[in-house]
Formats: C-alpha cells, structure tokens, sequence
C-alpha cells in the first residue's frame, strides 16, 4: 500500500511551507487509514519522529499490511532505528553531547528529546549516561537510564 504518490524533492530550505503542508497531510492520511486516534499522543509522537520523509511513511504503510498494531510496527522501526543509527562508541556520544545534548539524546535513544525527559536526568556526566546506557541496553529508553544515571 502506498499512501504517498509522490516524493518530495529537496529545495533550498528544507521548512518550505507546501513541503510542510504535504509531509502533514500524508502523516495525517496514515493516522485516519490507520484509525489512530487523536488521544493516542505518545504513538503519534513517535510516529512524527520516525516517519520524517514521506518514503519513510510509506514504508510503514506497506508494513502495517502484516502487523498487528501501528505500535507494534513502530516499536519493531524504533529498534531498527537503534540499530542502524544509534552511538556505538563513548567518545562520539560524549563529544556530540557537549555540542548538543538534545540531538544526542535523540541519536542514542532514537526518541525524541522532551525537555522533561531531559530533566529527569540528575547526572550531566555524558560518561556515566552512556556507560548506563551500555548497562542498561540498547532499546532503553531515555527515562529508564535517566533512573539509572
């Protein structure tokens, strides 16, 4: 199943407003096809943070041909996601983390980056969290290490 007919090409600023209207559209297109319902906030935010291309979003349109539950796919992507694009070493981490905490974050642990998930944190030593992090495993979430750290 394919939700999207087109792929958008890439312009000069990335926030174009007919892009945005698009990507928006097609996401909202995924929510009705998919009976998700507005109260459904922590799936859909995931989903906005997994599904950032419109071939992205076709993907899981396809995939939720065999699957249970639109969570269920998008937990199966978050996994893949850590996978193929989350730190593998400490000193990346630690670097990027002094850089931008925020975007560190969100590459570890492939979710977004709530300033009150951030919070949570006690520890600011990017050492201690990524070693809890490695302690923990590789599909802990932000919070779950935040306990930990």
């Amino acid at each position: 199943m394919t939700i999207a007919l087109r792929k958008l090409q890439p312009t000069q600023s990335t926030t174009n407003n007919k892009e945005v209207s698009a990507m928006n559209a097609v996401f909202e297109q995924l929510l009705i096809e998919f009976e998700i319902k507005p109260t459904a906030v922590i799936l859909i935010d995931l989903m906005r943070f997994h599904l950032k291309s419109v071939s992205r979003m076709n993907e899981f349109a396809n995939r939720m041909l065999y699957e249970d539950s639109p969570f269920s796919l998008i937990v199966k992507m978050w996994k893949e996601d850590v996978n193929a694009h989350s730190y593998t070493d400490k000193f990346t981490f630690v670097h990027d983390y002094y850089r931008d905490k925020k975007a560190a974050f969100e590459k570890l642990f492939q979710e977004p980056a709530h300033d009150w998930k951030m919070e949570r944190f006690t520890c600011d030593d990017p050492e201690r969290i990524y070693n809890t992090y490695v302690e923990q495993g590789k599909y802990s979430s932000m919070t779950k290490i935040a306990l930990f750290a």
